[in-house]
Order: C-alpha cells, then structure tokens, then sequence
C-alpha cells in the first residue's frame, strides 16, 4: 500500500498530474488525465469523443469487439484532458496517450500518426 502510494505520487508529478490508472479485467480498463466528472465540476470547456472498440480491426481479430473509447479534448488547444479506454489491450494504447499528453501533442496529431496495422493503437487514428 506505501509502495503503491509512493509510486503513483511519483508518476503523478512527472507526468503534470496526469494520474494514470489499469485495471486487468477483461477487457482492460485504462485511463488517464481527467474525467469527464472532474472536468464538469471545475467548469472547465471540454468536448467528448467516443468510439466503440468493435470498430478497430484488431479487436475482430483477435474476437474481443467489447469496450469503448473515450476521450476529453480541449476545443482550444486540441490537447487531450482525459481519457479512459474499456478495451483489448488498453493498458498499452494508454502508453502511447501517456506520451502525448506529457509532450502536449494535439488530438490531431494522433490521428495523422501512421500505427502499425493491426494493432489497438489504431483506434486513435479513427477516434480523433
């Protein structure tokens, strides 16, 4: 319980207190940055995009279709506030969504990206 504590005050600062969560149920659930709940309580702008899991190719291949795919965007900057993913493999999709919201990268660079086919990280192209 220390240790876990520790750890995630840890990567709460280094990562500009975007809190990063797993939960290994099937399918995985992952978020990071805010939610939506937050956001509404600090009456912050924010717009929702969402997408089923069923529509990345992988999740068909590999018969895991369940799961959804939500993410906060700042309509100013374009930067991700908040995500949480209820998917195959969303414990490594958050990785890469991690990165970017430390970096700053904008919802629309993660959609030009080009991810290797066929992976979950696809999903990003189609949902921003």
């Amino acid at each position: 319980m220390i240790i876990n504590c520790l750890v995630i005050k840890h990567v709460q600062s280094v990562i500009d207190q975007c809190l990063l969560t797993r939960f290994f149920v099937k399918p995985t659930i992952s978020s990071a940055g805010l939610t939506e709940s937050e956001l509404k309580s600090q009456g912050k702008n924010y717009k929702v995009l969402t997408m089923p899991a069923a529509s990345v190719p992988k999740s068909q291949v590999i018969g895991g279709p369940r799961g959804l795919y939500k993410c906060m965007i700042d309509p100013e900057t374009d930067e991700m506030l908040g995500i949480t993913i209820y998917a195959e493999e969303a414990h490594e999709t958050i990785n890469v969504l991690t990165i970017a919201m430390q970096h700053h990268l904008t919802a629309t660079d993660l959609k030009n990206h080009i991810y290797g086919h066929s992976t979950m990280t696809e999903a990003l192209n189609e949902l921003f």
